[in-house]
């Protein structure tokens, strides 16, 4: 897979630059906190998740099962509340 099509229109590219600008690697906060001392980087590549953001739109393409299998697409929303979006609590609240 070197592209995709976005909801948007837009072309998103999964292949070039590397750094590539609109990829990111996540990683969870239970996994990251297995790391302690020296990380090996190319193992916590493959432990981490790869997620595409549309330099257009900014939907987020996460891939959960691989980058084989169909990832899951969130779409970005606007907020019109100066503290967040309505029904959020913040923690001590």
């Amino acid at each position: 897979m070197a592209k995709f099509l976005c909801v948007c229109g837009s072309v998103v590219s999964t292949s070039g630059e590397i750094p590539h600008p609109y990829q990111w690697n996540l990683i969870s906060d239970g996994d990251f906190d297995t790391s302690t001392g020296t990380v090996d980087a190319d193992e916590l590549y493959m432990r981490s998740t790869l997620m595409f953001r549309c330099p257009r739109s900014g939907h987020l393409w996460i891939y959960w099962s691989g980058i084989d299998n169909a990832p899951s697409l969130y779409s970005p929303v606007e907020v019109d509340e100066p503290d967040g979006p309505r029904g959020v609590v913040a923690v001590g609240e």
